[in-house]
């Protein structure tokens, strides 16, 4: 927590952005971090920091009535370039036999210091289809 001159704690600065906006039949999620309690990143590599981030995503799908097979596209942003198979890896897992969003991955700096990868989706209110 960031402290005044005087030593009192400052309220904590929210990034400018909706984390969930619905238009039409899609909702978009604002990109997650493998943040766990107290905005903290979980996970020493980027397999368990990816599970975070899709868990994450899910999580505020449900508050939209959705689910990990609705989602249809992701943008995923990696640290570093060689933990692509690793993420890859995780990713696959984690959708597992269902049909796969769309994706586009970068490698990137990330805001966060020690985040590995960052991942926003897109979802579709009827559900994802190929």
């Amino acid at each position: 927590m960031q402290h005044d001159a005087t030593g009192t704690p400052e309220p904590r600065r929210q990034p400018h952005f909706s984390m969930l906006r619905r238009a039409g039949e899609l909702v978009f999620v604002s990109g997650q971090m493998a943040f766990g309690d107290g905005f903290h990143i979980v996970g020493d590599d980027v397999a368990a920091q990816t599970r975070t981030c899709l868990d994450n995503i899910v999580r505020q799908l449900a508050a939209a009535g959705l689910g990990a097979p609705d989602i249809v596209k992701t943008t995923v942003w990696l640290a570093r370039v060689e933990d692509f198979a690793a993420f890859d890896a995780a990713y696959g897992a984690f959708f597992g036999n269902t049909v796969l969003p769309a994706r586009s991955t970068v490698r990137a700096d990330l805001m966060v210091p020690g985040a590995l990868v960052e991942i926003e989706a897109v979802a579709c209110q009827t559900g994802g289809r190929a």
